[in-house]
Formats: structure tokens, sequence, C-alpha cells
């Protein structure tokens, strides 16, 4: 793949969370907001750093562990910018 296809697929995906996060932050507090967490929760399944110390992680647990810090940085995100 080419540097400058990266670049624009860097770009989309930044752009993406960028949207996720607005959106997710302008959600009012209450029920919505909260289902809306639940189902994001739901979707890490790799949760803080369960796994054990000096664990060599194959690529399907380092992807899948690169996809539940992401979602983790957009919940993170929204709630941070919901409270400006």
């Amino acid at each position: 793949m080419s540097e400058e296809r990266l670049e624009r697929l860097e770009a989309q995906i930044a752009a993406h969370q960028e949207v996720l996060i607005a959106l997710a932050a302008a959600l009012p507090e209450g029920e919505n907001r909260a289902v809306f967490r639940a189902a994001l929760d739901g979707l890490l399944t790799v949760k803080g750093q369960e796994e054990e110390p000096g664990f060599d992680p194959d690529s399907s647990f380092a992807f899948q562990y690169r996809v539940a810090d992401t979602i983790r940085a957009i919940v993170e995100g929204a709630e941070a910018r919901s409270k400006r």
C-alpha cells in the first residue's frame, strides 16, 4: 500500500473518531446516554490490564486490544468534551 494511501486512511479514521466523539458528547445525560455507554462498554472485550504481565500477545489479540483502546479513547474523549 502506498504511503499516500496510508496517510489518507489515517486521516479518514481520525475524522470518523472525531465525529463519533462529537456525537457521543452531544447526547444529553440520561437513559439514552447510559444505554449508549453500556453498548460501548460491551464492545470492550479487552478491559484494562487484565492480561498477565510479560504476556506476549499474538497478532489477533494485539488487534483486538488496539480496537478496544480506540473505543476507550472515543468514550473518554466524549466524556471530556461533554464536561466543557
